[in-house]
């Protein structure tokens, strides 16, 4: 067997023997999706940054984010409220072929361009846990792009053995890697051609796709302000606004990808 190979015919294979994994049963409202993605500094300003979000299909989530070097705020909170979403999109794609092909722009007028389908892939994949049968939707419409490169043996960087799938542009090469049995997204990477070879400029870790009733955390409800006892009138008053400096910004190599 040639290493690595032409990817329809392992991608169809892998399809049609698809397992279910251990998250397909999880119940809930939620997708559940935790990563982690390093960043070339030079070209996306943050080294590193950890997420884990929640979607429900009413376009509700929430979401709680870290990042290295932490800046002001060490860990950000998002909240959406039912129809906030609008630009995650109206329907599931991993539940109709038709929306899947269309998110994924493979119904471009033109070929699709291969290392631009995996990228929204990676993309989708930070935002929806689709269940067996939207994974397998998915691998016969990779099967179906040319040319991919199919590689039966790799390991990600947490570790994680699987298969992989790649495509190149001009000097973009996209990378994408698979859990062998359920079809699971694990990775991806995009790297450039450089003048010393592929240098990776975004890699993501999935380190969970599952499915939740609710999120970890829901913001503070807000106490409603007392009925003064008096009328109030405007006045003017002098305030002074005092801040502490704000950390230097200083260059670092920690979380750049090599």
């Amino acid at each position: 067997m040639a290493y690595p190979q032409p990817a329809r015919a392992p991608l169809l294979a892998l399809a049609a023997r698809l397992r279910a994994s251990a998250c397909d049963t999880a119940a809930g409202r939620y997708d559940l999706v935790h990563y982690r993605q390093w960043n070339n500094p030079a070209r996306s300003g943050a080294a590193v940054r950890e997420v884990v979000r929640w979607r429900g299909d009413d376009r509700s989530g929430g979401q709680l984010a870290t990042q290295h070097p932490t800046g002001v705020v060490p860990v950000t909170h998002d909240w959406w409220q039912p129809g906030d979403l609008y630009s995650v999109g109206l329907i599931d794609p991993f539940t109709r072929t038709d929306v899947l092909r269309e998110d994924l722009r493979i119904n471009e007028p033109s070929p699709a361009d291969p290392t631009e389908v995996l990228a929204n892939l990676a993309y989708l994949s930070t935002w929806y846990s689709p269940r067996r049968d939207g994974r397998a939707a998915t691998l016969d419409l990779l099967a179906g792009l040319s040319p991919l490169t199919y590689y039966p043996r790799v390991v990600d960087r947490s570790g994680r053995p699987g298969i992989a799938v790649a495509a190149t542009s001009g000097d973009r090469r996209a990378l994408l890697v698979l859990h062998p049995d359920t079809g699971e997204v694990l990775a991806y990477e995009s790297a450039h051609l450089g003048p010393f070879g592929w240098r990776a400029q975004t890699y993501l870790v999935y380190l969970a796709h599952s499915h939740a009733t609710r999120r970890w955390w829901e913001p503070a409800a807000r106490p409603r302000p007392a009925t003064p006892s008096l009328p109030l009138y405007p006045r003017l008053q002098q305030h002074w606004l005092l801040t502490t400096p704000l950390p230097c910004l200083t260059t670092t190599t920690q979380g750049v990808t090599p």
